[in-house]
């Protein structure tokens, strides 16, 4: 396949994909866009999967605060109550912010049941919260007490109960 392709005007211009180097340039920079799109793939996955904190966590990257709420938001049943059981052992940085999610997270499954189902949870409240946040300045210099009461307040005042 040729790296250039002659336009109706006669001009040449570069194929999109082709290596604009030499060969290596290009495996340089193939190595650097696979490694790039891998992790991205892998971010994608965790933040999907309600683990978007853990896999940070991990690498010992900085966790941003609305991240602690990724499990709450998109984690099944399971992944919730396993962190009400057991929060894990966290490094010192993060052991607030798992207390304060194991809290939260024994909030959530006491407010769900067969009419109001994790999922409609989800949906209704804690992804647009999470969405929400993720989109805030302010947000960076949280404490974990101000995520919770910021959680408990969302979760009061979007749910409608017949009592």
């Amino acid at each position: 396949m040729p790296d250039t392709m002659q336009g109706a005007d006669g001009d040449t211009a570069p194929v999109a994909g082709a290596p604009l180097g030499g060969k290596g340039e290009h495996d340089a920079q193939n190595s650097e866009q696979h490694a790039a799109c891998g992790t991205i793939a892998l971010e994608c996955e965790a933040f999907l999967g309600g683990t978007l904190a853990e896999y940070w966590d991990d690498k010992g990257m900085e966790v941003p605060v609305w991240a602690w709420m990724n499990l709450l938001a998109h984690g099944d049943a399971r992944q919730i109550g396993e962190c009400v059981l057991r929060p894990g052992r966290p490094r010192r940085s993060t052991r607030s912010w798992r207390a304060a999610r194991s809290h939260l997270a024994d909030d959530v499954l006491d407010l769900t049941d067969l009419e109001f189902t994790l999922t409609d949870l989800q949906a209704s409240v804690l992804m647009p919260l999470e969405f929400a946040m993720a989109a805030r300045d302010d947000v960076c210099g949280w404490t974990a007490r101000q995520w919770v009461d910021l959680v408990e307040d969302a979760l009061r005042n979007n749910l409608c109960f017949d009592q």
